[in-house]
This record gives structure tokens, sequence and C-alpha cells, in this order.
């Protein structure tokens, strides 16, 4: 189904270390300060306060310095000890939203012991603490709502092209199992750092959906995201060497024009639509996906508009995109009528892939492509791709 093309994905470092710095005995949420019995009692902990401020708290005693971190503000926040060895900085006031951080405890990452609320990780975006400031007047749109909900399923396919054992995280909207409806698809990418679960985990996608369908706002689709590396599914049995980060001489990058992983669609399209109800035409496909993702599908989508005629670009660009791909830009016409939507956004402070998307879409305006380039508050972080999602999803399959 799809061509052997090549695309070069970002590699993730090694996994960083997490401290876990509370004495043993600590559980729960209580009054922050250092509990008595060796940290048995009261537990120190972060929290959102009313006037949309965090307080961040981390118990380390024997720290020499502690430095808040993470997708908060895009500063570092040196902490202040107090007496019982309890670490606290309050940042802000931040706007309404999910923030991720973590802790520098004299020079190591460490995520907070007290906090359930986690985003998975790993290499260069390691797992992280995730804190919520509440938006006024009720839920916001990426939170649960008294609203008809769907149905998140985690399914196991294998992979021709990967030899082995993969996963896939799937979205179905509200009604779905009630329903004899067929419906579009949406195959939504992670990031580097992410994994297949991600867009749920994190991203809320499944919350962002109810929310939107309920308000009359989006169509129902099915959105599938899977995993994005050349790899095993992640749980699916032993970790093979191949399987292993590269850096260690294991796991490869998929190559340029998202091999293998553009060709393990070959294998993940025909299972979605041999077990779910959808519709099996271009013109109710789409394909989209965040930095990582967002160039595995400039590069698996910019050659292949015969199988998604919506392609979303979230945090990602190319320079030189013309020369690169030029079937897609050598007709601007012929592209025109094929794609239903084309949609580039990034954060206006995203200083990793800023320059690639204005590039990308200076190329565009230049061979007279049509699109839609959002540009919004915000960096290289899941606050930029949750609203992204809130925000394109209703232009998708009209």
């Amino acid at each position: 189904m799809l061509k052997k093309i090549s695309y070069i994905v970002m590699t993730a470092a090694a996994a960083a270390a997490f401290i876990y710095a509370q004495a043993p005995g600590g559980s729960g949420r209580g009054r922050s300060g250092a509990g008595g019995g060796g940290g048995r009692g009261a537990i120190s902990y972060s929290q959102a306060n009313p006037d949309h401020t965090i307080t961040l708290r981390f118990r380390a005693p024997n720290a020499k310095e502690v430095v808040a971190i993470g997708e908060i503000d895009g500063k570092d926040h040196p902490m202040a000890k107090d007496d019982s060895g309890v670490w606290s900085v309050t940042i802000g006031p931040l706007a309404p939203d999910i923030y991720n951080y973590q802790f520098r405890v004299d020079g190591v990452v460490a995520m907070d012991p007290q906090n359930q609320n986690v985003k998975l990780g790993f290499g260069g975006f390691p797992s992280a603490s995730m804190i919520e400031v509440p938006a006024d007047g009720g839920p916001a749109f990426d939170d649960a709502k008294p609203v008809p909900h769907g149905t998140v399923r985690f399914e196991t396919y294998e992979s021709k092209t990967i030899g082995a054992s993969r996963t896939l995280w799937i979205y179905t909207p509200p009604g779905y199992d009630k329903s004899t409806a067929k419906y579009p698809v949406f195959y939504l990418l992670h990031g580097s750092g992410n994994w297949d679960s991600s867009w749920v985990l994190t991203g809320r996608e499944n919350y962002i959906m109810d929310n939107l369908i309920a308000e009359g706002k989006s169509k129902p689709m099915i959105i599938v995201n899977p995993l994005g590396y050349v790899q095993a599914g992640v749980g699916t049995g032993p970790i093979r060497d191949s399987d292993l980060p590269a850096a260690t001489g294991g796991r490869a990058p998929a190559g340029i024009g998202g091999r293998p992983f553009g060709d393990d669609l070959n294998d993940i399209i025909p299972y979605v639509e041999k077990n779910f109800r959808t519709l099996k035409d271009a013109d109710h496909r789409a394909l989209g996906g965040l930095s990582m993702g967002g160039g595995q599908t400039i590069s698996i989508g910019f050659p292949h508009t015969d199988l998604f005629h919506y392609l979303i670009i979230m945090s990602m660009g190319a320079q030189n995109a013309d020369t690169t791909y030029p079937e897609f830009f050598g007709n601007p016409a012929q592209t025109n009528k094929t794609l239903k939507l084309l949609w580039l956004g990034v954060g206006k402070d995203d200083n990793l892939v800023g320059p690639q998307a204005k590039a990308l879409e200076a190329t565009l305006v230049a061979k007279g492509i049509k699109h839609v380039y959002s540009v919004t508050e915000g960096r290289h972080e899941w606050v930029v791709w949750r609203h992204a999602l809130y925000d394109l999803a209703p232009q998708m399959f009209k």
C-alpha cells in the first residue's frame, strides 16, 4: 500500500534517573511540611492555588540544590528549603491548563513522588509529573464532563514489516457499540519520547473528542494511535536487542519517508478496517501527528495523497520540501483538488522546530498549496498539542 520511502526520526537519549527523596511511609496528600517519625505523618505535596499559581514541593533534607523544571513557563525555578527539609517554590499565575514538571535535585532529574498524575516518557523527554490549573467556571475543554463518552481500546496486531507483536490505542466515539454506522479514521501519531498511549494518557484525546462531539462541533470519528518506533509493542514480551535505544547499537530510527514505520501502515490500516466499522476511502482517512509524528506525517502523507486526504502537522516542518516532494509541490492544482485539509500548527515560542515550521509554511505559500497555518501561544509542549486537537478536529471530515 505504501511505497518504500524513508524518514529520519529523532532518537532518544538514555532514560533519565528518578529520585524518590520522600522518606518511607508517606503516601497520599496532606498538609505541607515534614511529618514526624522520619516522614510518616503530614506529607509535603504540590498544589494548584486559587489565584492560578502553583506551589511545587519536594522533600530532600540532604540536597544542596533543588530546581523546578519542565513544561511550565519556559524557565527554571530555584526552590527554597524550609527547616523541615522541604523545598518549595510558587510559580505563576498561569493560564488554566495542564503543566508537566520535574525536579532537578543536585543535577539529577526527579519526579514528584507525591503526585500520581504522570506523563510517561523516556530519553530526551523523560517521564514527568503533571499538575492542572483549573479553569474558571467549570471543567475545561480537555476535562471529563458529564456527556456521552467514547471508549478507548487497547489492541495488539502482528506487524509483518517489523516482525513483532505491536500495539494500538484506539478511540471509538460515543454510541459506537450500539450503532451500525461507519466512521472516518484519524491516524494520530505521537512524538519522540512518547508512546502509543500518550495521546490518551497525556493528551486526553478521548475527553477532547467526547466534549467536541457532545457540543456538536466535531464529526464522530475513530482515532488510531500507533507506536511510532521500529520495535515490538511496549509490554508485549521480553525486550529484544533490536528494541534497545539506537545509542546502544540496538533500535534503529525510521528511515527517510517513514520507513519502516511507514511500511507498517500496510499492516495497521487493514487491521483497523477489518476490525472496526470504518469508511474505507481517502476522503474519510486522516494522518497527523506531533513533533516526530508531524515529520512522519509529512514524509508519509505528502507522497501518499491517494491514501490520506487530511494531513495534520503539529510542531514540525521541513526545509526545501518542494525539492524533497516534487510530486506534491509540482502540481499545486492537483494537490489542492485532492486534499480536503492540510493543517500546520506550531507554538510561537517553539525554538526546537519553529524555523522548520516557518520554512514549510513559506514553501506552501510560494507554491500555492492551500493550507491552514496556526500559530498559538506555547513552546514544544503538550499544552500546544491538546489545544491543536481541539481546534482542528471540527475542521475534519466535513
